[in-house]
């Protein structure tokens, strides 16, 4: 006997109660007329039985309860695991285990474990040992027809131990070429950029080396990090190559180490180099790094120069600049082909009133803490209290540490002084005349630099634009309900990367899904948005218990009434009414 229950769901249409007949039997539905294609059609909502069942309803003499859970996303992320055949794929690499074959536990494969631990980190960030409390309120189970209670964090700890770092990159590399097979996602521009995650790892742990004390760009600069390096594509900002790395290393050396890696996959990924273009900021750069990109035979790339590296770079454009529009903006432009570092590259300098705005409003916040501490240290000098006293070399030393910063050495100025009680201090000023000249030459200058010398000057400028994909890509990343790299609980450097792993593989299934949406229903919210629609298609199952029978109680399984701004979502999916198991080989 089926009979559906909607939770806080009321139908707004007109049902009746029909009977049917069938093998002499008399049995009711609630039935509802709604147009399809156009056309009046008879809709079933709910099958009552017969009528004695219905009687013996209404008389109370059957109990039933109801169990409800989220089906959405945990759903769309499996299904999506096994198009691309993630498990299959994690296996292939993983080393047999004592016994000649690939190592278990409880009955799941490492491959299996890790796609768990995704799926999970997708949905819901959480430690190892609160993932089977959330996965009790999904689906989970039921779509895999497998259970999962004995999964607590000694079990992901051992699975994880099982995949060597020396696997990590084949891996990855397999499931990004099977994800471009399916997709077809176009490669012609790639952005490239890195961050940090700050971590809660003890200082005083000498377990793991990747964690390490650096510019923290979440500015937690009390806690270690460890670093990632990103490439994504430019359609559907998929992630197709990751490196995590110590947190204390610089942007430009992290480039210089991981290129040989990156190129390399790069080549794995297309036959036709010379279709590509890389795309990274001018943190990257450096001589050695661009040395490398030239010795790769039709590598092109889209990259950002230092300002205040190329002064006469700049000089150049500021008397020379014409207007050009992009994106129904019109900004200053210059080109020019430069012989830099060796070889002719192709530069256009642009204003950004953007960035020149915020430049100058980062100036003025920088410019009131100096302040601040040069009225605290001109107060200590010129205190009557104070016996010791400061050389004028000791002072000039102070202050110059104090207004050291971007921008601010050139216009902030002091001068050394002595008082009529004998000591020495200072005065300071704003040198208004180097600001103008600062906001009208310097700020808000952004050097584009290319080897796609047939580009137009919005190409490049479009393609360096782009670097606002991979970063999106870092948001969600640190988003804390979906996707997240924090928190992670691990502080081992192999267990680190195993767990970057996994957040990078249940990434790479949700930017999956999220791109089937967009093409097939033109989905335009954010994927975190697409999370919570999926989390609230919810499975139902109700189970009938009668008063002393014998056996199990019946049951059955079916979706709560889908809202209707999710019901286009739930179709592209396809999560239907009755398809709720995916068949993945777990052991």
């Amino acid at each position: 006997m089926q009979i559906r229950f909607f939770h806080d769901s009321v139908y707004s249409e007109m049902a009746t109660l029909q009977k049917r007949k069938s093998h002499g039997q008399n049995y009711w539905y609630i039935v509802e007329s709604r147009r399809v294609n156009g056309k009046p059609r008879p809709v079933m909502l709910a099958y009552l039985g017969r009528a004695e069942d219905l009687l013996a309803r209404l008389n109370n003499e059957k109990a039933f309860e109801v169990q409800s859970c989220s089906h959405g996303e945990v759903f769309a992320l499996a299904s999506a695991a096994k198009e691309l055949d993630i498990v299959n794929i994690i296996n292939k690499h993983i080393p047999p285990g004592k016994s000649g074959k690939n190592p278990t536990r409880d009955g799941l494969s490492v491959g299996a474990s890790l796609l768990l631990a995704a799926i999970g980190r997708s949905c819901r960030p959480t430690s190892k040992k609160g993932w089977y409390e959330w996965c009790r309120e999904t689906s989970l189970e039921q779509i895999l027809s497998k259970s999962f209670s004995k999964l607590d964090s000694q079990h992901f700890w051992d699975q994880m131990e099982f995949v060597p770092e020396a696997v990590i990159d084949s891996i990855e590399d397999d499931f990004v070429k099977k994800l471009v097979k399916i997709t077809n996602v176009k490669l012609d521009c790639l952005f490239f950029d890195t961050t940090n995650f700050f971590t809660y790892i003890d200082s005083m742990n000498d377990s793991c080396d990747l964690p390490q004390r650096g510019h923290n760009k979440q500015k937690r600069f009390d806690l270690r990090q460890v670093g990632m390096s990103l490439l994504v594509s430019k359609q559907e900002q998929f992630p197709l190559f990751h490196e995590t790395y110590k947190g204390n290393k610089n942007d430009s050396t992290n480039f210089k180490e991981v290129f040989s890696k990156l190129s390399k996959r790069i080549k794995h990924l297309t036959n036709e180099m010379s279709d590509i273009t890389l795309v990274f900021d001018k943190g990257n750069n450096s001589k050695e790094n661009f040395n490398q990109i030239d010795s790769v035979e039709n590598f092109h790339y889209v990259a950002g120069l230092i300002p205040s590296h190329f002064k006469d770079l700049i000089a150049n454009a500021n008397k020379n600049f014409e207007t050009m529009l992009i994106e129904e903006e019109s900004i200053p432009v210059f080109r020019i082909k430069k012989e830099i570092w060796g070889v002719e590259r192709t530069c256009v300098i642009t204003v950004s009133a953007q960035l020149k705005q915020g430049q100058i409003q980062g100036i003025h916040q920088h410019l009131e803490k100096k302040y601040k501490a040069l009225i605290k240290f001109k107060n200590t000098l010129e205190s009557p209290k104070r016996k010791a006293r400061y050389t004028s070399e000791e002072i000039e030393k102070k202050v110059k540490q104090i207004i050291h910063g971007q921008f601010i050495d050139d216009i902030l100025k002091y001068q050394i002084i002595t008082l009529s009680s004998g000591q020495q201090s200072f005065t300071y000023s704003l040198d208004y005349t180097a600001f103008d000249f600062l906001k009208e030459n310097i700020l808000g200058r952004k050097i584009h630099v290319t080897n796609r010398h047939d580009w137009s000057n919005e190409e490049i400028c479009l393609a360096y634009r782009g670097q606002s994909k991979v970063e999106a890509v870092f948001r969600n990343l640190k988003n804390p309900y979906h996707s997240a790299i924090r928190p992670q609980y691990h502080w081992t450097d192999q267990k680190i990367k195993v767990h970057f792993l996994t957040c990078i593989i249940g990434y790479l299934l949700t930017s999956y899904v999220y791109s089937k949406l967009k093409k097939s229903i033109n989905y335009s919210h954010s994927i975190h948005k697409m999370m919570e629609d999926l989390h609230a298609i919810r499975l139902t199952t109700l189970i009938e218990k009668k008063e002393g029978a014998k056996g199990l109680p019946q049951t059955d399984i079916c979706l709560e009434k889908i809202r209707k701004d999710l019901v286009a979502m739930a179709t592209a999916l396809d999560i239907q009414e009755r398809n709720f198991k995916i068949k993945i080989s777990l052991s």
